[in-house]
């Protein structure tokens, strides 16, 4: 399957790789922003393409979570994996009560694994909070974790650039 994956991705124009990995809920702008790097693009292109896919992709689940919850809550596969995402949201409560719509900026902004802006949009939608501001959390949050895996990108380029004695 991740074969199948990488093959129709290398098809695809670096501009399309990077958009939709930055909108798929695991990998995000952790992965559309190297891959676009890597493909030899400039930064000036790959980041507004990353961040708009990576905001826009989860305001469906901003808008229709509970939605949606609800109608697949009794279903036998769905079920489970609702009932676990919303298990995941509410084990964010703590933060969510202290830090407020501010909790949901840095979730999203920490560049790590079953964080981020898919993630981050169930804990909003789970807790109820307004879109206006869910939406203006998530774009910043984003910006802050694109500009995390930018400069690790960077370093690591860097770095190796170093090590390998390659200008």
């Amino acid at each position: 399957m991740a074969q199948q994956l990488f093959e129709a991705l290398r098809n695809l124009s670096p501009e399309w790789v990077v958009v939709i990995l930055s909108a798929a809920p695991i990998s995000e702008v952790r992965g559309g922003i190297p891959a676009g790097m890597i493909m030899g693009m400039p930064l000036a292109h790959i980041l507004p393409l990353a961040i708009i896919s990576n905001v826009v992709s989860v305001i469906p689940v901003v808008l229709g979570f509970n939605w949606a919850a609800e109608r697949l809550a009794d279903k036998p596969l769905l079920g489970g994996l609702i009932t676990h995402l919303i298990q995941r949201a509410r084990s964010k409560e703590a933060m969510v009560e202290k830090h407020g719509v501010w909790a949901v900026t840095l979730f999203v902004a920490i560049p790590l694994p079953v964080t981020g802006a898919w993630t981050g949009s169930v804990v909003a939608a789970v807790f109820g909070m307004r879109f206006e501001r869910v939406l203006f959390c998530l774009t910043i949050g984003v910006m802050i974790a694109s500009a995390i895996v930018t400069l690790l990108m960077l370093g690591g380029t860097e770095i190796f650039s170093a090590i390998s004695g390659t200008p």
